[in-house]
């Protein structure tokens, strides 16, 4: 069995080596999240425990997201405070795996953790990160948008962000 506090500091082990493999794209870690700014937005990769954990094994999963500073409402937390839930643009990692499952991983006294950190920090950098950059553009999200598709967001959320884009730029306050 594995302490709770041992569970605990794997998954921190895990972090700081994904955000070491991520730090030369711009990714900077704060607590379980990696934030990237780039043109007024914010990339986050979000490492999201389980409620189901126990004393003996710790389940965590992987939020992408994209905030765009332009929408963000003066209730909403500011960009560099804004987490996966405040996001215009959710995903969970497993959704860009080939098979599309909502992946969670294990912690537990039988995982090899360092194998474990690689497989995950390979899957950011190769597929997470570049998926972040790529609707870090604001012109890729309204292009997502326009093409009917809206990870992590309402119909009504999608049409209503591009209605806020549209009317901004009719009158030219872009």
């Amino acid at each position: 069995m594995m302490a709770r506090a041992a569970l605990g500091d794997a998954l921190d082990r895990i972090i700081e080596i994904t955000a070491a493999e991520v730090a030369p794209l711009g990714f900077a870690r704060r607590g379980t999240i990696l934030r990237k700014f780039s043109q007024g937005n914010s990339g986050i990769i979000e490492f999201q425990k389980s409620i189901k954990n126990s004393g003996d094994k710790l389940l965590f999963t992987v939020n992408l997201a994209v905030i765009c500073g332009e929408l963000l409402e003066p209730e909403q937390p500011q960009l560099d405070k804004a987490r996966s839930l405040d996001a215009h643009l959710r995903q969970r990692i497993g959704m860009l795996l080939s098979s599309r499952p909502d992946k969670w991983w294990e912690v537990s006294a039988a995982i090899d953790v360092s194998a474990l950190a690689n497989e995950i920090s390979s899957l950011i950098f190769n597929e997470a990160a570049p998926y972040i950059e790529r609707y870090l553009d604001t012109g890729e999200l309204i292009a997502l948008w326009e093409s009917g598709k809206s990870p992590g967001l309402t119909e009504t959320q999608r049409v209503k962000y591009l209605e806020a884009f549209n009317s901004r730029h009719k009158s030219g306050k872009e």
